[in-house]
């Protein structure tokens, strides 16, 4: 698996986490709702060349851009300091179900390629 699927999948296992589990999972100094975004939104900016190499069926593209559409929606409409409310709890539904369209296990990511 190339560096920047790992960085693809690596991050939207972090997304898929609960609060509690991205709290506990990343060091105590991470401000983890924008260390979060951050991961999703760094791999998201790796997806054409992955698309162009046939990385991903139409379907997880499609689930993949419905879930960068609900964060931005959130970022502009939720308040970031309640990560937990139920706006962001439906991001990480989606990010969950993106993954079960790619086929991949729901655990934690490896935080060396986030």
């Amino acid at each position: 698996m190339n560096f920047q699927y790992k960085t693809v999948i690596n991050s939207l296992k972090l997304l898929s986490l609960s609060l509690n589990e991205q709290e506990a999972y990343l060091p105590e100094f991470a401000d983890v709702p924008d260390d979060v975004l951050s991961s999703f939104e760094n791999a998201f900016l790796l997806l054409p060349p992955l698309i162009e190499d046939n990385n991903f069926s139409n379907n997880a593209i499609a689930s993949i851009l419905r879930l960068n559409n609900k964060i931005q929606w959130c970022l502009r409409n939720v308040d970031l300091d309640d990560f937990s409310n139920i706006e962001w709890n439906n991001v990480r539904q989606m990010a969950k179900e993106v993954l079960r369209t790619l086929d991949i296990p729901l655990d934690k990511p490896d935080l060396d390629s986030i």
